[in-house]
């Protein structure tokens, strides 16, 4: 029996950003038998090494949706989940990335400042927003579903629910990439803002 139901499959490609290790891996899902990208480095303050999907969860929950509920949209950009869906959406072994993780991911490479452009994907932005993908982690501009039920700004953000709730009733905190639009100054930077639980986002899982 495969430990925790999960087959993760690691790369011998490694390579260099701002002096650090990564590796390139996979991952496969067997409650759908999808298959995700991985990166994995090694946290500086911890010493420890963390695991990330590089691509956007693909499987398929009760408030979960594709982009224009459009199920061609799936492939490339995976689903858009509710905060309490996203909790429960990652497969064993895995768990909704949290805010800390997210900020140490930021960090990792360069800071809210520049990090946006080391995660974005080189292709899909709008009006020039691409990135480099120097991290591999491949952040897309996925849109999202307003609590109401429609969707916007697909190839111009990317949004992805953290675990961390803020505080204030009905809200979580998620982390946001711009394509940069008529200021270009904040193509590179990676925001975070609190959003409506009930609202549609993208989700990366991190592994336990």
């Amino acid at each position: 029996m495969i430990k925790q139901h999960i087959v993760t499959l690691f790369s011998t490609l490694l390579f260099t950003q701002a002096g650090m290790a990564q590796a390139t891996g996979t991952f496969t899902d067997l409650r759908d038998g999808q298959t995700y990208k991985t990166i994995s480095f090694t946290n500086a303050q911890t010493g420890t090494t963390v695991t990330w999907m590089a691509q956007n969860l693909n499987h398929k929950v009760q408030n979960s949706y594709a982009y224009d509920d459009d199920e061609n949209n799936r492939e490339a950009l995976g689903l858009l989940y509710t905060w309490e869906a996203a909790k429960k959406a990652c497969p064993s072994g895995w768990h909704l990335a949290t805010d800390s993780e997210w900020a140490q991911l930021v960090n990792q490479f360069g800071g809210t400042d520049k990090a946006g452009e080391a995660l974005k994907s080189v292709k899909g932005w709008k009006e020039d927003g691409n990135g480099t993908n120097s991290s591999g982690f491949n952040a897309l501009p996925g849109g999202n579903r307003m609590a109401g039920g429609s969707y916007r700004v697909l190839g111009y953000f990317g949004f992805w629910w953290s675990a961390t709730p803020t505080g204030e009733a009905g809200k979580a905190w998620f982390w946001d990439i711009s394509y940069g639009g008529p200021d270009m100054s904040i193509k590179s930077k990676v925001w975070r803002f609190d959003a409506d639980m009930l609202a549609g986002l993208s989700v990366r899982c991190v592994k336990d």
